[in-house]
């Protein structure tokens, strides 16, 4: 699938290649009150109408961007729509001597048409000074970012008595960037919504910020494009959301302060209507999505709304097997996986077969509803193409080979986490609530068999892949998500999602010699995780990847809060994508804690420690990154010890000897069991 962007990075420096969109002068303006009126210098013509009007735009400005009817101010309105899942943008130059920007202008979204509960993003917006850059944006999370933190806007919350949805009636924006000494190293951003301040920002230094124009996301051997300017750009270039927007102007003013004029007095300064809200007939995005997900493990062209009929699914399986040197999707190796596992010696209540032989049963489902709890099941090699729920206490699948034994499916439906789990296992008490971000009543101690194993099984959530191809903006696809299990072993097991692909809320879990891949807080919750000798890759992501999402300590039961002791690496090889050793934003080791998770005390925060780890040169500068304002970096427990490689640093938060022999030095220590396969 071929993705086009534009490129105002490059416009903005004049500088083109063969490939590139059609250049056009990139001139400051004259005046440093510049207004937008959709369609005022030509209705039929978007292009030329954001030309005339000071606004530059690339070659494919027309797949996204168009003028529809208004009835204010005699004009139209700007209709964008990335709901295609392709990027797009518009630029407007500047000199490079500006101190502050203030971007205002009125507009009306709407949610995902597959999914109400996802806002699709109604702005974003940065400003380029020389080799800075200031952003501010809204992402289908429903959340304000910058270059370096985020706010959330809330549900349930209000704004100036209206419900926090910013998408579906019209608001007032109005996006200010400030450099006060000019030169563009301490730039301020700050996001209002009808008058109210709802994120402030900082900038960050980028003097390769670089988009591609011939993007194809499976073959990253493409031309790209680089440059550094002065300009001012509105779009979609999130990376991760796509967005859908109605525009009735948009009013840029440059260094001049206006935070105390209100929209009437502007409009009387501008001599235009900057105040009503424009009526429209607009139905909002249409649905792109099936009606139903993929009939088979392969994806075609029909299930995909592909004009090719013979589509091939790039990550397919071939013969109900996958390559462990070239995994389905990431084309990763997965390296620490044996395809000829000892088994352990257990006693098997049930055996698996979805080929349905004597005295075996064809589902996994099927076998657990047989067995009682405390038991173990044998599963063959097969494609199980089950969405689980375990509720059972004490359940161990073992599978015989990873490379055969894969459990399948494509969850990644809902914007809530909760809504895209392919195998659940959770043995909470009846009635306990698990919304994220609710702490949950939990016993003292936990119930008899609290435990779930897994050995020699791939977890293949392919949600966000689907997604991806039909153009829905939900990432997350939990491969596997523990609720109230007090012990877990994981065994030469494989996990393939995107965003959050293990969701370990709760108990401690010991994972020895696993395959974990994603590319944001694919690790994410709040148990205490020893990762023994495991591959941890994170996959190609132009955001920049993030490994770990760790929320405060929550072990499941107050009897074993003191094993809180977070995600551990120990001895495991910290890998990526070939991008992440040359694109500017690589991949962030951890973050401040996550307050979706559960802890159970307000004072408890996320711990993440790398023990003896190889690290490929994949790692950002600034290793550990903030949640954000609140949520920081520093006030969670970070460190390294004695890791290798050129990802490695020793100037970053170190473990020291005490700590290590102390709480780190062995499973018992870490977990407080010994991990056995029972």
């Amino acid at each position: 699938m071929k993705v086009t962007k534009v490129l105002a990075v490059v416009l903005a420096a004049a500088c083109f290649f063969p490939a590139a969109a059609k250049p056009r002068k990139m001139t400051p303006p004259k005046s440093n009150w510049n207004l937008y009126i959709p369609g005022k210098a030509n209705k039929k013509d978007v292009v030329k109408d954001l030309e005339k009007q000071g606004w530059l735009s690339g070659d494919t400005v027309t797949e996204h961007m168009s003028l529809i009817e208004s009835d204010v101010n005699k004009g139209r309105l700007l209709k964008f729509d990335t709901n295609d899942s392709h990027q797009e943008a518009i630029a407007f130059p500047l000199s490079g001597n500006e101190k502050r920007l203030t971007l205002i202008f009125k507009a009306r979204g709407a949610v995902d048409p597959d999914n109400a509960a996802t806002p699709l993003s109604i702005f974003y917006a940065y400003w380029q000074k020389g080799i800075d850059q200031a952003v501010l944006r809204h992402n289908s999370s429903n959340q304000l970012k910058g270059s370096n933190n985020m706010s959330r806007l809330r549900e349930g919350g209000t704004l100036q008595g209206a419900p926090l949805d910013i998408v579906s009636d019209w608001h007032d924006f109005r996006l200010v960037f400030e450099s006060k000494d000019g030169s563009g190293k301490n730039m301020t951003a700050k996001a209002y919504i009808d008058g109210v301040l709802f994120h402030e920002d900082t900038n960050k230094p980028r003097p390769e910020y670089t988009i591609d124009l011939n993007f194809d996301s499976a073959v990253l051997d493409v031309p790209y494009m680089t440059g550094k300017g002065n300009y001012i750009e509105f779009g979609d270039n999130d990376g991760s959301s796509n967005a859908y927007g109605l525009y009735a102007y948009f009013l840029l003013v440059i260094d001049e302060d206006v935070s105390e004029l209100s929209l009437e007095e502007l409009g009387k300064r501008v001599k235009a209507d900057l105040v009503s809200n424009p009526n429209t007939g607009d139905k909002g995005p249409v649905s792109r999505r099936p009606a139903s997900k993929p009939a088979g493990i392969n994806m075609t062209g029909p299930e995909v709304n592909s004009e090719d009929p013979v589509y091939y699914d790039a990550a397919t399986i071939k013969n109900n097997k996958i390559n462990l040197k070239k995994l389905p999707y990431s084309r990763a190796d997965s390296e620490v996986i044996s395809s000829t596992p000892v088994l352990p010696n257990l006693t098997y209540a049930a055996t698996v077969d979805p080929k349905g032989s004597a005295g075996t049963y064809k589902t996994i489902a099927e076998a657990i509803a047989a067995v009682a709890e405390g038991s173990a099941i044998k599963v063959l090699p097969g494609l199980y193409y089950e969405k689980l729920l375990i509720t059972k206490p004490g359940i161990s699948l073992i599978g015989t080979d990873p490379a055969t034994t894969i459990i399948y499916g494509y969850e990644a439906n809902t914007g809530n986490i909760d809504g895209n789990i392919l195998v659940e296992v959770n043995l909470l008490p009846k009635g306990t609530k698990t919304a994220p971000g609710e702490v949950a009543a939990i016993p003292e101690n936990p119930a008899p068999n609290a435990y779930f194993n897994a050995a020699n099984i791939t977890f293949y959530n392919k949600g966000a892949e689907w997604n991806h191809e039909w153009g829905g903006a939900e990432r997350r696809s939990i491969t596997l998500a523990l609720k109230g299990v007090d012990t877990s072993y994981l065994k030469n097991c494989i996990f393939i999602g995107q965003q959050d692909t293990v969701y370990f809320r709760s108990g401690r879990v010991y994972a020895e010699n696993c395959y974990i891949e994603g590319d944001a807080d694919y690790i994410c919750g709040g148990a205490t995780v020893l990762f023994d000798t495991c591959k941890i890759h994170t996959i190609q992501y132009l955001n920049g990847g993030i490994i770990v999402a760790a929320a405060a300590a929550d072990t499941g039961y107050t009897s074993t809060m003191k094993y809180a002791n977070g995600y551990v690496f120990m001895d495991c090889k910290i890998t990526g994508h070939k991008s992440f050793e040359t694109q500017d934003k690589k991949v962030t080791l951890g973050r401040g804690t996550w307050t979706g998770g559960s802890a159970t005390s307000a004072s408890q925060t996320g711990k993440t420690v790398y023990i003896r780890c190889d690290m490929q040169n994949i790692v950002n500068k600034e290793a550990w990154a903030n949640w954000d304002n609140t949520n920081t970096a520093a006030k969670c427990f970070f460190r390294e010890y004695k890791c290798t490689g050129a990802g490695a640093s020793g100037n970053r938060p170190q473990m020291t000897d005490s700590e290590y022999n102390s709480l780190y030095s062995s499973p018992e220590k870490i977990l407080g069991f010994t991990p056995v396969l029972k």
